[in-house]
């Protein structure tokens, strides 16, 4: 972590207070959580969690709740989020390490959230960096949202499962496979989609859902909010033919398994495994 940051377990009510102003970066003034709620989150089987600098300057903010679902109990993370400033170093991930310290104290060994499956910032930590899996994607999740982050596209969600104690999450949050990422080469791996750019954006020109191999990737647009605000149409596109491929490969045994970032060519690519390659 960076020097001078602490994450900390928020307690008084003005801390909760100065949250309802942090959300608002992200959410604008319509859709944050009051400061109520958060106490309850934390004071009821939740997590409040806050990443301040060395003034006291609230920069990250993760909050969840412990919750059961077919007999099984796990934590539900509903939202983490660090200042745009923040984005490219490793406090989101940070936060979430914070989580699991706390959550394997009290004997609970899994975690989910859910992801834009067209984020590629989000995907590369929950999956590449902390060693979370894709197994159910839900379509238009929220229905359709008001916030600058996910207005202009309906609000697909991919749940990330986390299982805190496995040596696959143990390795990745070690940072063991920080160095592989360009050493990887997704040229081997049959493709979903066919990509064609058109323009400043990359357009799908075809996609395949009669792959059965061990594996695939699946390629992203690496910046869809551009996207979206200078074209639209391509956007929904994007949103549109990665849906059809998550919905059907997912149901006949596959697994999101990792997220990989190619420098040469400025992409990202989800890979899909089949349930019966993954370790136990």
């Amino acid at each position: 972590m960076e020097q001078n940051i602490k994450i900390v377990r928020v307690t008084d009510r003005e801390s909760f207070k100065q949250l309802e102003a942090f959300q608002t970066i992200f959410f604008g003034r319509g859709d944050i959580i009051p400061y109520h709620v958060l106490i309850a989150f934390q004071e009821i089987g939740g997590l409040v969690l806050v990443a301040y600098d060395q003034n006291n300057r609230p920069l990250g903010f993760l909050c969840g709740y412990n919750s059961f679902k077919n007999g099984e109990v796990f934590h539900y993370i509903h939202f983490c989020g660090v200042l745009p400033e923040y984005s490219d170093t490793e406090l989101s991930t940070q936060l979430r390490i914070a989580v699991r310290e706390y959550l394997l104290d009290e004997d609970i060994l899994r975690a989910i959230w859910l992801i834009d499956p067209l984020n590629p910032f989000e995907a590369y930590i929950s999956i590449h960096k902390l060693g979370g899996t894709g197994r159910e994607y839900m379509r238009n999740f929220y229905g359709l949202m008001r916030d600058p982050y996910n207005r202009g596209l309906e609000s697909d969600r991919l749940v990330i499962n986390w299982n805190l104690d496995s040596k696959e999450v143990e390795e990745k949050i070690s940072g063991k496979f920080k160095d592989e990422v360009d050493k990887v080469c997704v040229d081997d791996l049959e493709k979903s989609v066919i990509i064609v750019r058109d323009g400043p954006f990359k357009r799908i020109l075809d996609y395949k859902l009669n792959l059965n191999g061990d594996r695939f990737c699946l390629e992203i647009p690496i910046d869809i909010e551009s996207m979206k605000k200078k074209d639209l149409s391509t956007a929904i596109e994007w949103r549109e033919i990665t849906r059809r491929i998550f919905e059907h490969y997912i149901p006949r045994g596959y697994i999101v398994t990792e997220v990989l970032k190619d420098s040469r060519n400025n992409s990202c690519y989800y890979i899909f495994e089949k349930k019966s390659m993954q370790r136990s």
